[in-house]
């Protein structure tokens, strides 16, 4: 008999705020900010409608690449005693598919460059990795870049589901080991059985600690504000 998973925070409430071509075209106000970013194949806007429960939340396209703006989204999230808490969530355009032309590619490195590093607002970074397929080289380049804006990465790994329970444990382990990270910092997450997700620890729990999280501190602000 399966056992019931504790339950955590959950989002009671999502909703599409506005998309942006770059940084300074999002909200100004001070709602603190997750944003979550992976390859395009990665799964990235099933886990986001997954985790909003609202299918047609964010656009789920079968041709990778399809995502070329940051697309906000207002999330309300609620305790198990009734507390609430509001955080925004960017859903950054995804990266490493072939189908869009190198012109378009090229212009996403400048966004998402100039998104982490110059958006005050933005608590942590969700890297959305395949279970099946570990890091790549693109996905070191982006933790570089979090790296270089002082933003805190959350390794998410999806499509948890696809693989049995030893397996899902092996390569939890690979990716842990490839980033020298602990084990248990890989969070195991699944669009389709909401694995990872809502249970106590779970991705929507980290939503919520991110949501209380203070401003990050970046280098522009210790030398006083960029030349």
């Amino acid at each position: 008999m399966a056992v019931a998973r504790e339950s955590g925070w959950r989002v009671v409430e999502a909703a599409f705020e506005r998309s942006a071509t770059r940084h300074e075209d999002c909200p100004s106000d001070d709602l603190p900010e997750v944003a979550v970013v992976g390859r395009s194949n990665v799964g990235k806007s099933s886990l986001l409608n997954a985790v909003c429960r609202q299918q047609g939340l964010a656009r789920v396209s079968r041709t990778p690449g399809r995502t070329q703006l940051i697309n906000l989204f207002r999330l309300v999230l609620q305790a198990p005693d009734k507390t609430r808490r509001i955080l925004r969530c960017a859903d950054l355009p995804g990266y490493g598919f072939a189908a869009t032309d190198r012109q378009t590619r090229e212009r996403f490195a400048p966004m998402i460059g100039g998104y982490l590093a110059e958006r005050p607002p933005l608590r942590a970074l969700c890297l959305l990795v395949d279970l099946r397929r570990g890091i790549g080289d693109l996905d070191r380049i982006m933790l570089e870049t979090a790296g270089e804006a002082a933003v805190p990465v959350l390794v998410v790994a999806t499509k948890s589901d696809k693989l049995g329970a030893a397996e899902r444990g092996l390569a939890r382990q690979r990716i842990a080991a490839d980033l020298g990270i602990a084990k248990a910092a890989v969070r195991l997450t699944s669009a389709s059985s909401r694995l990872g997700l809502d249970e106590r620890g779970g991705l929507v729990d980290d939503l919520a600690d991110f949501a209380e999280a203070p401003p990050r501190t970046r280098a522009s602000d210790e030398d006083g504000g960029a030349a």
